[in-house]
């Protein structure tokens, strides 16, 4: 692999702060949601990459499971940085054979094994190189965030040819590790919401001014729009937030609207009241997505209410992005139902003209919003999550119980390996639909943060009695059998309150009963 000269990557190392020289190793951004966190780590990333001194990256977010599984940074840090040196690639593949199962061991162990004694191995011959870990507070084990931290701190001295560049919210779970020794010496730390505002001010004017100068040339307005004062009031509610600019300019642009005067006109209006009244950071931020929802449904009925909340609750609360006919068939909706009722919202999600592309957030700030009553003041758009993660738990059930049975694939002779099994990819594709392996991966851990009620365990029997068997065999086709421990592991301390007895087959009973 090419690379710039030693002196190019000190330059550019000292230029974020994280000279190889200094004592510092790890560069801490932190700031409230909308400040620009992940649009500075992929900055850093692509300047590092550019520059050939990326050593790896890994982004978390909390609506794509393996971006927010703990237990796969350090595997897929160690996996990216074998392009740096061959004794440490070398090192990492006998790690491997030795331990095949170690994405299940503890985090402090894999990284001493698949980082610190590989680095080790190579010596001098691995390069200093920056390693990027976005959002680790999105990371969907919060208790795993403070062991994650404590490994590094644990074995910093063995990671020295690497500088750690990692945003997160300053929460303190977080905060707290990184003022212990001996993290705290090591570690560099900008506060972006500590950040001037004037100095903020001006950057998100810029952008306003040059996005919005786009949609004014792609709609023909030929007198001067926006006008300097519109984009400096924009900008001044903006408070510090690039979230609030970037979902400002969507909203002004939706093309569902296609009158990016009067979108922009309304925002100003509505979300101007109050401002000498600012009780947190968040105040705009939330009078914008209010003004987005109320502009999409000014006059929203109870039933479509009911069905925007199941799905936008959906969207927020599922371990993995669906696309939307995928969301169709595990809410049980008519295809076409999810665009239908998105169709408004382009502004804070990003909906796909596709039906088989994902849906996704465009930034975690909005599930705080809709599912926190405080924030969210009109309650026909909150989310209940607990009340949610019970309707997901009882469709994936209901989804189980009515679409699996034995050999789902068709592959007849059960006895086979599955890398015995010709195509298995195709026969997975073909007869397991992505709504149905969702159901299969993650029923146990909607069920866990539910409200069980007697309809919810009358299922969870019936599934038992019927399909216990189908699904395990479909988790093995998937390959998720270890997934299947976890799963049984979790449903038992939920009926563990419960007092009912559920039999497995062979009446072999092994979930915990009071």
């Amino acid at each position: 692999m090419n690379r710039q000269s030693d002196g190019g990557q000190k330059s550019l190392l000292s230029s974020a702060g994280i000279s190889p020289m200094s004592k510092q190793s790890i560069f801490w951004v932190n700031g409230s949601a909308g400040t620009g966190k992940t649009t500075i780590a992929y900055t850093v990333a692509e300047e590092c990459s550019k520059h050939k001194i990326l050593g790896a990256s890994f982004f978390c977010s909390h609506d794509d499971t393996e971006c927010s599984n703990v237990n796969l940074i350090f595997i897929t840090i160690a996996y990216q940085l074998q392009q740096f040196s061959t004794a440490f690639a070398e090192e990492l593949a006998h790690a491997w054979r030795l331990h095949p199962d170690i994405a299940y061991a503890s985090l402090s162990y894999q990284l001493e094994e698949l980082l610190v004694k590989p680095l080790g191995a190579a010596g001098g011959s691995f390069p200093p190189c920056v390693v990027v870990i976005d959002a680790l507070d999105e990371c969907k084990d919060g208790g795993a965030i403070s062991i994650i931290l404590s490994s590094i701190a644990q074995h910093i001295n063995g990671l020295s040819p690497l500088r750690i560049f990692v945003t997160s919210c300053p929460e303190q779970k977080i905060s707290s590790v990184f003022k212990m020794h001996p993290l705290d010496p090591v570690t560099q730390q900008l506060v972006l919401h500590e950040v001037k505002l004037a100095a903020v001010q001006h950057d998100i004017e810029h952008y306003l001014a040059s996005s919005l100068g786009v949609v004014s040339s792609t709609h023909s307005l030929k007198d001067l729009w926006p006008s300097v004062k519109d984009i400096q009031a924009l900008a001044r509610l903006s408070h510090g937030l690039f979230i609030f600019a970037a979902t400002s300019v969507k909203f002004i642009a939706d093309p569902n609207y296609s009158n990016p005067r009067a979108q922009l006109a309304a925002l100003l209006s509505n979300t101007s009241a109050g401002t000498n009244n600012v009780l947190s950071p968040h105040y705009q931020l939330d009078q914008l997505y209010t003004a987005v929802l109320t502009s999409a449904f000014p006059d929203i009925s109870y039933s479509l209410s009911g069905r925007l909340k199941m799905i936008l609750g959906s969207i927020i609360l599922l371990s993995d992005q669906h696309s939307p006919y995928a969301l169709e068939q595990l809410l049980g909706l008519n295809q076409g139902i999810v665009q239908e009722t998105l169709a408004h919202l382009h502004s804070v999600i990003i909906v796909p003209d596709s039906n088989t592309q994902v849906i996704r957030l465009l930034h975690p700030s909005f599930f705080d919003f809709i599912t926190s009553p405080e924030r969210c003041l009109n309650p026909k758009f909150v989310v209940n999550a607990q009340a949610q993660h019970t309707l997901l738990a009882y469709r994936c059930l209901e989804t189980m119980t009515s679409l699996l049975h034995r050999d789902i694939c068709g592959i007849k002779d059960l006895s086979l390996l599955n890398n015995e099994i010709p195509d298995l990819a195709i026969q997975i594709g073909r007869h397991i639909p992505s709504h149905l392996q969702y159901a299969c991966h993650h029923w146990a851990s909607h069920l866990e943060k539910s409200m069980v009620s007697d309809s919810l365990l009358d299922l969870i029997q019936k599934f038992c009695e019927k399909n216990l068997l189908n699904w395990i065999e479909a988790c093995s086709l998937l390959g998720e059998l270890q997934n299947v421990l976890f799963a049984v592991d979790m449903a038992q301390k939920v009926l563990s309150v419960s007092q009912r007895i559920l039999l497995f087959p062979h009446q072999v009973l092994i979930l915990y009963r009071t």
